[in-house]
């Protein structure tokens, strides 16, 4: 247990670098300017390392190496790829923007209206301010529905939007973080806090030492999820993909250029063993990073090219997606299906079409086939039927469940209505 709070004292959005699995997991999941405070944060604290800004231009031969770190003679290098890789977009994208392209590629039609209502109903903090009942009214829908739309919503970046409470998003926030869940039940009570911290402890069960890295831990979160700043202003990949001779690229890239220098002079002056002792222990949390951020790029690269040896066809055309889940690249990658998720969350993949998330190319399925595909084979079953005697929605689910897809004949309904298509009985002909 000890050994558990120990390590979620250290977890946190900057990141306490560690060596270990928590920081390789932490690093994986941040997209690359998340990644450049947590180095800039390590230069603050590690003594034994200065920024040297990089100004040679790099030689052609270099294009390729994108994230290249490396440790010689006391020096860390850092590696980052040219300057167009950073898109500035003309306008902020808003909090709406965002939480509803998540939605598109995450839920279906009537989940998605519901999360409409939900996101428009945020205030500039995040918070939802309509209840679930009044929600399930608006949209004659049952509150239950509602209340799982709005738990996927929580979970969209940024994480905690669409609570009603501050203790809701902290909740929420450490639960992506996986962090212990006597923390998580503990915040439920975050209010008694106001009334003294003997009280709360006693309320929690929280132990001193455990209510000393609780505190910290919150410090780490978001109180106002909504509340964008003004990262949002520059969208920047973390992949770049692209065929070339009909071969799949997959780079993984990095942000600005700096150099990692251990400063020598720190080592000459290491006299004393209690020296010699914080200065190896400086060296290692070096060490660490550089590992994690190695760790990180590889297990990017490695989820790209599954990802795109599925999605190719979007690389010559910028528009057919195949049907692909996290699963299935966890099961071929033998991964856990978790990792491709923190790996996939708040990513951004250039290709030779434009800048998309990552989660775009995870398009749903039902029964292995795209949902736009089965329209579309909807759309062609009705075209080619016999005008005087129509096909009923069931007819064509059973037409579709020959040829492999299973579904409902209410979905084919639901289907055909979207693509303002009639029923049978208005678009028969007469005689």
């Amino acid at each position: 247990m000890d050994q558990e709070l120990k390590q979620i004292g250290k977890l946190a959005l900057q990141l306490k670098l560690t060596p270990g699995l928590l920081l390789n997991l932490e690093l994986l999941q941040l997209p690359i300017l998340k990644l450049e405070e947590v180095v800039l944060n390590e230069l603050e604290e590690n003594p034994l390392l200065e920024m040297e800004e990089e100004t040679k231009e790099k030689d052609e031969k270099n294009e390729d190496i994108f994230s290249d770190f490396i440790i010689e003679d006391g020096n860390i290098y850092l590696y980052e790829p040219k300057e167009e890789m950073t898109l500035t977009i003309p306008t902020s994208p808003s909090l709406r923007d965002i939480l509803l392209e998540q939605a598109r590629l995450e839920l279906n039609p009537q989940e998605f209206e519901i999360a409409l209502y939900i996101v428009d109903n945020l205030d500039q903090k995040g918070y939802l301010t309509v209840s679930e009942e009044e929600i399930a009214r608006k949209l004659s829908v049952s509150a239950e529905k509602v209340k799982k739309v709005r738990e996927q919503v929580k979970r969209f970046s940024p994480v905690g939007c669409a609570s009603y409470t501050l203790s809701e998003i902290f909740a929420v926030q450490m639960e992506e973080l996986q962090i212990s869940k006597k923390f998580i039940k503990a915040v439920e009570k975050l209010e008694l806090l106001k009334k003294g911290k003997q009280r709360f402890m006693k309320a929690t069960g929280l132990t001193e030492d455990e209510y000393q890295k609780f505190i910290e831990c919150l410090k780490r979160l978001d109180p106002e999820p909504g509340n964008l700043g003004e990262l949002n202003t520059i969208i920047t990949p973390d992949l770049r993909v692209y065929l070339k001779n009909e071969q799949l690229v997959v780079k993984v890239l990095f942000f600005r250029q700096f150099n990692l220098r251990i400063n020598n002079s720190y080592l000459r002056f290491a006299t004393t063993g209690e020296i010699k002792k914080y200065i190896s222990e400086k060296y290692q949390r070096a060490l660490a990073l550089k590992k994690a951020i190695e760790q990180r790029n590889e297990t990017l690269k490695k989820i790209g090219e599954v990802v795109f040896k599925v999605q190719r066809e979007f690389l010559n055309d910028g528009k057919t997606l195949k049907p692909l889940s996290y699963q299935e690249v966890s099961e071929k990658l033998s991964i856990h299906e978790s990792t491709v998720s923190r790996a996939v969350k708040d990513k951004f993949v250039e290709t030779p079409f434009g800048i998309f998330p990552f989660r775009f190319f995870f398009p749903k399925s039902v029964s292995r086939e795209s949902i736009d595909k089965i329209k579309s084979r909807i759309r062609e079953i009705i075209e080619s039927e016999n005008k005087k005697k129509p096909l009923s929605d069931s007819k064509i689910a059973e037409i579709l469940k020959k040829e492999g897809i299973k579904i409902a004949r209410r979905t084919v309904a639901k289907y055909r209505e979207e693509m303002g298509i009639p029923g049978a009985f208005h678009r028969r002909e007469k005689e």
